[in-house]
Order: structure tokens, then C-alpha cells, then sequence
């Protein structure tokens, strides 16, 4: 994939991780309050955004809970390191089942009642799931341009 695609998908991730900490922008930069509406709503689509899964500091918080901010983490260092590096293996989708057993085994344990939430949990399995995730995202990017070339 070319340099300039890499960059641009790293750059969309990045807007949308930095949209994550707009409450955490705004006492330095007020010109973004504005946008503090519509970017909550924007996650609300993605995200149950339950107070008490919030990552906070103070009184301010994340948009998404520490669960999606460690997915979307995770993406944007995946994203960072294709940006940098090729990787040119194909993968096997057993490596994203096993990246996601951790993320759905802490769901179920704490669905069932067998622990208290914790966000360093839901964060870094987030984290593991949303950076093996984008390996694949960028895979299906990658052979949806290679279709496109071949189709003219």
C-alpha cells in the first residue's frame, strides 16, 4: 500500500483518537468546544459511554468507555507501525480469535457476576483486540485497492 494511504488512514485514526480526549482538549484550546455535542454523540453511536467505565481524571473524562479507548488505542498503534514497517504475511483468522478471548472472557466474567468492572482490564484487552483488529482492517483495505486497480 502506498505511503500516502498509510498516512491518511493513520491520520483519520489519529483525529479520531484525539476526538476521544476533546474534554481534556478544551481547558487548553477552547476553540474546540463546539464540537464537544456533536463528538459525543459521534461515539454514542460506538460506545454505551456508561459514566462509571469512563476513564477519568479530575472531572473530565474519555468519550468512550476504557474499553473502546483501548481498542481504538490499539488501532492507532497498529496503524502507526504499518506506517513505518511492511508487513507482507497474510493472516490467519485464528490470530484474531485468540487476540479476542481475553476481551470476551473479561465480558462474561464480569457479566456473571465472578468480578467488579475494571477499566486497566477493559483497557488493555481492548488494546490486544484493537491492535491485532486493524492488522486485518488494513489487510481488507489493502486487497480492496488491489481490486480496484485490476478493475481499471
Amino acid at each position: 500500500m502506498p505511503f500516502r494511504i498509510r498516512l491518511i488512514i493513520f491520520l483519520i485514526i489519529l483525529v479520531w483518537f484525539l476526538g476521544i480526549f476533546i474534554e481534556f482538549i478544551i481547558p487548553y484550546d477552547d476553540h474546540f468546544v463546539f464540537l464537544l455535542p456533536f463528538l459525543h454523540k459521534s461515539y454514542s453511536i460506538v460506545c454505551h459511554q456508561q459514566p462509571e467505565k469512563l476513564i477519568s481524571v479530575g472531572y473530565k473524562h474519555t468519550l468512550v468507555c476504557a474499553r473502546c479507548t483501548g481498542i481504538y488505542s490499539g488501532a492507532l498503534i497498529s496503524s502507526f507501525l504499518l506506517l513505518v514497517l511492511k508487513i507482507k504475511k497474510q493472516l490467519n483468522v485464528k490470530f484474531l480469535l485468540i487476540a479476542s478471548i481475553p476481551m470476551f472472557a473479561d465480558v462474561i466474567l464480569y457479566s456473571l457476576g465472578i468480578y467488579h468492572y475494571s477499566k486497566t482490564i477493559a483497557f488493555s484487552t481492548g488494546i490486544l483486540l484493537g491492535s491485532v483488529g486493524f492488522l486485518y482492517i488494513h489487510e481488507g483495505i489493502l486487497n480492496l485497492i488491489k481490486e480496484k486497480k485490476k478493475q481499471g
